[in-house]
C-alpha cells in the first residue's frame, strides 16, 4: 500500500510541475538511454535568502522542522519570505521574529 501511495504521489507531483524533469547525465554506453530524471524542485535551496517567492509554511514543511511552528507567528505562515524580510527591514517585530527562526540552524530537517 505505501509503495502504490509512493507511487501516486509522485506521478501527481510530476503533473504538478507540469512534467518539469531534467535528465541526469551518466556514464552509460552510446546505445543505451537513462531513463532517471531529477526534478527540478529537488534544486532549492533551503536557505531562506535564496527563496523568497516562496511561501512560509511550504518553505517551513520542506525544510524545517514542526517544532519550529511553536514559536513562528502564525499571522506570518501565509506571507511569502520576501515580504517577511521586507518587513524585518522596516522594523516589524513579528517579521524580525519570523525571519530570524527561519535562518535559525536548531530548526533545519
Amino acid at each position: 500500500m505505501k509503495t502504490l501511495r509512493r507511487a501516486f504521489v509522485a506521478s501527481v507531483l510530476t503533473l504538478a510541475l507540469g512534467g518539469l524533469m531534467a535528465p541526469v547525465a551518466s556514464a552509460a554506453p552510446s546505445g543505451a538511454t537513462d531513463v532517471r530524471a531529477t526534478p527540478v524542485s529537488a534544486a532549492l535551496s533551503c536557505r531562506a535568502a535564496d527563496n523568497h517567492g516562496e511561501i512560509a509554511a511550504k518553505f517551513i514543511s520542506r525544510c524545517k522542522k514542526g517544532s519550529i511552528r511553536r514559536e513562528f507567528p502564525t499571522d506570518r505562515l501565509s506571507r511569502s519570505l520576501g515580504q517577511i524580510y521586507d518587513g524585518k527591514l522596516r522594523g516589524d517585530r513579528d517579521d524580525v521574529k519570523a525571519w530570524k527562526l527561519l535562518n535559525d540552524r536548531r530548526f533545519d530537517k
